[in-house]
C-alpha cells in the first residue's frame, strides 16, 4: 500500500506558494503507489495570509504556530525564511520529521552544519531545495557525461544573473540584512543553484579564488520618515574554480544585472564535445560532439520529450516544456519517494553545507586576496571575515 504522509508547509511566500502548488500535483503527476501525501497543515506567521493561502491550497488547516505544525505532521517542507530555518529545522529533527529544507540552509555554513548532524542523528530522509538539479535537461546533461560518450569535463563556465535589485532605490529587504539573510547575498539567493550544478557535473570543489562587490551600497528604507540603511552584503561575485576531477570553472552571479529575469545557465567543454544550457530556455540542451563532417558540424539543440528524466510524467508530447512549478512536482516526488523507500534523499543536507562552504570561501577570498584549497571541509572559522 501506498505510505500516507502528512506534510506540513512552514512559510506562505512565494516560494512557500510553490510548494504549496507541487503538493497538489505530486500525487497525480507521480502517482500513487509509493506514497500519498497529505496537504496537513499550513503554518505562516501572517494569520491572515496562512489563512489565505491554506484556503487556495486546500490544506485541512492553517496555524501561526510552527510548533503546532510539527506536531500533525509526519514531513516538514521548510520554506521560510533563512533566520527561521535553525529553530525549525533542529525542533523537526528532534521529534523524528522528515525534513526538506528551502536554500540557503540557515544563516551560515556553521548553521547549515548544525541542521545536517540533526538530520543525520535522527535517521530521518532529509533533503534541501535545489530546483534547477531537477529540471530535466540539468539531468540530461549528466547522463550524458555518465554514458562516456562526452568523454571527462574540462572547463565550466556558469551563471545565474537577475535583476529583481538592478534598481539602486529599490527599498531595503531583509535580504540585504546579514543578520536576517546571512553574509552572502547574491551567492545565497542564486549562487547556491549554479554551484549546485556546477558540482553535479563536475564534481566536489578543489579550491577557488572569489571576487565580491556590493555597488549599491546603501538603499531607502521607505516609510514615512524614509532613512537610508547599509547594504551587508554582496550584490555580485565572481568565482575561479579547480574541481576534483581536474576540470577548471567560472561562476558568476548577480542581483543587480538589468534585463536578467532568470537567467542561469552553462556550457561544459569536455573531451569529445560541448553541453550547454540557457535556463530563460529550460527546456533545451545544446549538444555538440567532435568528429562530425566540417559541412554539418555544429550545435544540436535537443528539445525536452519524454525519453528525459521525468518529463513524460507530465505530458508525452515533446517539446511542450515544464515550468519552475513542474520543477517542485519532481523536487517533492524526489523527497517523498526517499521518505516512502526509507533512503536518503538527494541532494540532501550535507551537500547544502558543502555549499555554503564554497559560497563562504569566495567571500573569504575575496577578503583576503587568497586561493583556498579544499573550501567544501570542514574550514577555520571564516564568519568574521568581511568582504567589500
Amino acid at each position: 500500500m501506498a505510505r500516507r504522509i502528512r506534510t506540513a508547509l512552514i512559510g506562505a511566500g512565494f516560494i512557500g506558494s510553490s510548494h504549496a502548488l507541487a503538493l497538489n500535483a505530486v500525487n497525480n503527476t507521480f502517482g500513487r503507489d509509493m506514497f500519498e501525501v497529505e496537504a496537513t497543515v499550513l503554518a505562516d506567521a501572517d494569520a491572515d495570509w496562512a489563512k489565505v493561502q491554506a484556503r487556495r491550497f486546500s490544506f485541512n488547516e492553517w496555524t501561526t504556530d510552527w510548533q503546532n505544525a510539527l506536531a500533525k505532521s509526519d514531513a516538514v517542507i521548510l520554506a521560510a525564511p533563512s533566520f527561521a530555518h535553525r529553530d525549525i529545522a533542529l525542533s523537526a529533527l528532534s521529534q523524528g520529521k522528515h525534513l526538506l529544507c528551502e536554500k540557503p540552509v540557515g544563516l551560515s555554513a556553521v548553521e547549515a552544519q548544525k541542521i545536517a548532524d540533526a538530520a543525520t542523528g535522527a535517521g530521518v530522509t532529509h533533503g534541501v531545495g535545489l530546483t534547477y538539479l531537477r529540471a530535466p535537461m540539468v539531468r540530461q546533461a549528466k547522463l550524458l557525461l555518465e554514458t562516456g560518450v562526452m568523454g571527462r569535463p574540462l572547463h565550466f563556465r556558469g551563471r545565474h544573473n537577475e535583476d529583481y535589485l538592478a534598481d539602486p532605490e529599490a527599498p531595503f529587504s531583509w535580504r540585504l540584512d546579514p543578520e536576517l539573510a546571512g553574509r552572502c547575498g547574491a551567492l545565497g539567493d542564486l549562487g547556491w543553484h549554479i554551484v549546485s550544478i556546477a558540482r553535479l557535473l563536475c564534481g566536489p570543489v578543489f579550491g577557488l579564488a572569489g571576487q565580491v562587490e556590493t555597488f549599491h551600497r546603501s538603499r531607502p528604507t521607505g516609510g514615512v520618515r524614509e532613512t537610508r540603511r547599509p547594504v551587508g552584503n554582496e550584490d555580485w561575485a565572481g568565482l575561479t574554480l579547480r574541481f576534483d576531477s581536474g576540470a577548471t570553472g567560472l561562476i558568476e552571479t548577480s542581483r543587480i544585472a538589468h534585463g536578467r529575469k532568470m537567467d542561469i545557465g552553462f556550457e561544459l567543454v569536455c573531451e569529445r564535445g560541448t553541453l550547454a544550457l540557457n535556463g530563460e530556455r529550460l527546456n533545451e540542451l545544446e549538444v555538440y560532439q567532435s568528429g562530425e563532417e566540417a559541412a554539418s558540424s555544429g550545435f544540436r539543440r535537443v528539445l525536452i520529450n519524454a525519453d528525459h528524466p521525468d518529463y513524460g510524467a507530465f505530458i508525452p508530447a515533446p517539446a511542450h516544456g515544464l515550468s519552475f512549478n513542474d520543477l517542485k512536482t519532481i523536487e517533492l516526488s524526489d523527497f517523498f519517494t526517499a521518505i516512502a523507500e526509507g533512503r536518503p534523499a538527494t541532494p540532501d543536507l550535507t551537500e547544502a553545507v558543502r555549499i555554503a562552504r564554497v559560497c563562504e570561501a569566495a567571500l573569504a577570498s575575496s577578503a583576503t586576496g587568497h586561493w583556498i584549497s579544499e573550501p567544501e571541509t570542514d574550514p577555520a572559522d571564516r564568519s568574521e571575515v568581511v568582504s567589500a
